[in-house]
């Protein structure tokens, strides 16, 4: 059952992000991944990074693929997000899992 939560998490992203270019929305995964993983590690890090990404708005996507390492701001983006009602339901459906 977390796999398949898992894999609907990453389809809401694919979705959210459609005008997204792949390397673009690849970039930005690999960047908020491992700073998830940080405060839930393993699976739970990864349905919260595409919760991050599902909720976040293009323009955040492509900042965070352009980004390429951590940062403050970075990290209040991501805490601004995961606030967001997108990002709360995201999670609240995948706990339900």
């Amino acid at each position: 059952m977390k796999t398949l939560t898992f894999a609907a998490m990453m389809a809401l992203t694919a979705g959210a992000a459609m005008a997204q270019d792949e390397a673009q929305l690849a970039a930005a995964q690999a960047l908020v991944l491992p700073m998830m993983q940080e405060m839930a590690p393993g699976k739970a890090g990864e349905i919260l990074t595409g919760c991050v990404i599902a909720a976040s708005t293009p323009e955040e996507v492509a900042a965070f693929a352009a980004a390429g390492a951590p940062s403050a701001e970075i990290g209040a983006a991501i805490t601004a997000i995961l606030t967001r009602p997108a990002a709360t339901e995201c999670m609240s459906a995948a706990a339900a899992q």
